[in-house]
């Protein structure tokens, strides 16, 4: 059913208490999906939280400096992360990491352990910060784009729970619906995961014995001081005093995505100081907060092929704007911004330019009839679009705040030249349909 059917009312007869998708774990009232606010409003990103425990996922991944001293060691911290995900990947990803291509990489910080939650399994968590990354050896350029966690979605394996946030996908359907879901969104082939629990990141940044920050502004938090630009040295705890606080900053969320990218970078560089990677306690500390689908193999190989990608990072996110669907807040998508999203990551990784993924990633089982979209940063009420043909887009409030974002990164045909050999993707064709926009993308054979 299209998204913009209007004669149509969503209704949810059977929401669950347990397995409810929504932030505050209670169930949301059914009926209708209502309006928010009508006013136009600056759209903000909700904070993906801790997004930086993803960057222990990097450390696991491209480090570097293995060595064999502690060959034996190193591999049964290895496989004490393994967890493979079922089902055919969309690439051949052995064959991609031994020609020395660029891959993709669906990194996710999860909260289990956490409000009594099955640590053992792993099961029972959201993920409270996922980002999508590229690794390219040839540019030696590594990618981050940070995903809203309370992104509006529809979830595979599970598209009757919609309205869900990206974040409930682990939830539902564990890593393979999160990965489904994220590459439907984009139309982006995740060829590894790393999944992360919430709460190592403290034990991980003292294993390495601290990190070197520079405040970008001054302010105390939870007793904690910090002078805008006096370099400073700081332990786990700290460093999460550093990136948490939120109020006193007058760029809000984005400018505690900038405090989390400060820590990102400055723990990837001790981390990957080889006398660390070979210490027995930091490498269980990792074990014990980790999966990942990367074999000892293909870790070896990224430790030899793809360290010099750690050199450049470029940070980024997919910006949204907020609205209220039956009483919680979402962070919509803008196609056009995902679209950026999705030119920007295709040409990381060397494939061919392609539409951007459905609208809400899957297929809506009930069509949104009462809502309407909220008004984009610079839009007005006379400019705003129908849901349904979703050009309403953020994209430009989203461009100043990217610290490698280009004209040519809004552009669709941006990256036509790049006709490498493995420029598959999930599901079908990597060009798709020309269908238009409205009412969903139908081009990929979902």
């Amino acid at each position: 059913m299209d998204n913009n059917d209007n004669d149509s009312r969503m209704s949810r007869t059977d929401r669950r208490t347990q397995g409810n998708h929504f932030t505050n774990d209670t169930p949301a009232s059914g009926g209708a999906i209502s309006s928010g606010s009508k006013r136009p409003q600056r759209p903000h990103k909700h904070p993906v939280r801790n997004t930086f425990f993803a960057i222990i996922g990097i450390i696991l991944i491209i480090g570097g400096g293995f060595g064999y001293k502690m060959y034996s060691n190193i591999k049964h911290t290895s496989n004490e992360m393994f967890d493979s995900v079922s089902g055919a990947k969309a690439r051949n990803v052995s064959k991609l990491i031994k020609q020395g291509k660029p891959i993709s990489i669906l990194l996710m910080g999860t909260d289990v352990g956490a409000l009594g939650r099955d640590s053992k399994t792993w099961a029972g968590g959201r993920t409270d910060s996922m980002m999508l990354v590229t690794v390219n050896p040839k540019t030696k350029t590594t990618t981050m784009v940070s995903i809203p966690r309370d992104s509006l979605v529809s979830i595979t394996g599970h598209e009757e729970e919609f309205p869900t946030k990206i974040n409930a996908a682990y939830y539902f359907g564990q890593t393979k619906a999160a990965i489904s879901t994220t590459s439907r969104m984009f139309n982006v082939p995740i060829d590894y995961y790393a999944l992360l629990n919430m709460g190592g990141l403290e034990k991980v940044i003292n294993k390495v014995g601290g990190i070197d920050i520079v405040p970008p502004l001054t302010f105390t938090y939870e007793n904690q001081h910090f002078t805008k630009g006096k370099k400073m040295h700081v332990n786990g705890a700290q460093a999460l005093k550093f990136t948490r606080m939120r109020y006193q900053d007058p760029e809000s969320d984005y400018g505690r995505t900038l405090r989390q990218r400060i820590v990102i970078t400055a723990l990837l560089k001790k981390s990957s100081n080889l006398t660390n990677l070979l210490n027995q306690d930091f490498l269980d500390s990792i074990a014990s907060q980790s999966r990942t689908d990367f074999t000892f193999g293909d870790m070896l190989t990224l430790a030899n092929t793809y360290r010099a990608a750690t050199k450049h990072i470029v940070s980024d996110h997919v910006q949204g704007a907020s609205d209220e669907i039956a009483g919680q807040s979402f962070e919509v998508l803008p196609t056009t911004e995902k679209q950026r999203v999705t030119n920007k990551l295709r040409k990381q990784l060397g494939l061919s330019k392609a539409k951007t993924g459905k609208r809400f990633a899957n297929t809506v089982p009930e069509a949104l009839s009462v809502y309407e979209p909220p008004i984009g940063y610079g839009e007005t009420a006379d400019t705003k679009s129908s849901w349904g043909a979703d050009t309403n887009t953020a994209s430009e409030y989203s461009k100043a705040y990217s610290s490698d974002s280009s004209a040519a990164d809004l552009d669709p045909n941006y990256g036509a030249d790049n006709t490498d050999s493995t420029s598959q993707t999930t599901g079908a064709n990597a060009t798709g349909s020309d269908a238009d926009q409205t009412g969903g993308y139908t081009g990929y054979g979902y």
